[in-house]
């Protein structure tokens, strides 16, 4: 069944430029029966997004995106409500670490906390890899995260060459920020503010196109054609 398990929503403050509703409705329009929106270390949007996803009939997935202390990102998706009360747990103890609105997460934290989730691994060490494969084994699985800046199929194919390495499944991903291409300025001048930073300074911090959209089956078996 396919289904795009990376979606930031506007929940992430001054990042994904579209509210889940939209992401919901998009992803029905587009054909896809199921739908997972991963915000970063917040399940803030879970509950908006669920309603949605029950009104348009399409299966809603429960997921966060991790991103760490040191920058490495991987996104978690509970089994039951036992793991989702773990994650929630990993969440509340990265904010109390550090100051309102941050999140202060290692991968330690994650190899504690993390039972009862799948996992996908999407810009993290070979090291922090193996240390989740050998106490997750089975629920974890290398990403494929297009940036579309002309070098995912080198990446893709780095990747590859890790899971076939570790002996993980490899999942695809669309790295969506935008339920609808017309969101891309919404996007940038979130940048600009994220960043504070003007329009005309924004420079190659702003979206290189307009790719980063939710995308049809058809269109994913075309990024991935390879």
């Amino acid at each position: 069944m396919p289904a795009e398990l990376s979606i930031t929503s506007n929940f992430t403050f001054l990042t994904g430029a579209s509210h889940p509703e939209e992401l919901v409705e998009q992803a029905q329009e587009l054909g896809l029966p199921a739908i997972a929106i991963t915000d970063t270390n917040t399940f803030a949007g879970v509950v908006r997004a669920h309603a949605a996803a029950l009104d348009a009939g399409i299966r809603y997935i429960v997921g966060v995106r991790l991103v760490l202390e040191d920058g490495e990102e991987l996104l978690a998706y509970p089994k039951d409500r036992m793991a989702y009360g773990r994650l929630c747990r990993l969440l509340t103890i990265g904010k109390r670490r550090t100051i309102k609105g941050e999140c202060n997460l290692t991968i330690d934290d994650v190899a504690q906390w993390a039972e009862g989730s799948y996992l996908i691994a999407l810009d993290i060490s070979t090291e922090h890899i193996s240390k989740l494969s050998a106490k997750y084994s089975g629920s974890l699985f290398v990403g494929l995260s297009p940036t579309y800046d002309g070098a995912d199929e080198e990446r893709f194919e780095r990747c590859a060459k890790l899971a076939e390495k570790l002996n993980l499944p490899l999942i695809a991903t669309g790295n969506v920020l935008l339920h609808k291409a017309a969101r891309r300025p919404l996007a940038d001048i979130l940048t600009c503010i994220r960043e504070h930073s003007t329009i005309d300074n924004i420079g190659k911090r702003a979206l290189l196109n307009a790719e980063r959209r939710l995308k049809s089956p058809f269109e994913m078996h075309k990024l991935y054609r390879d």
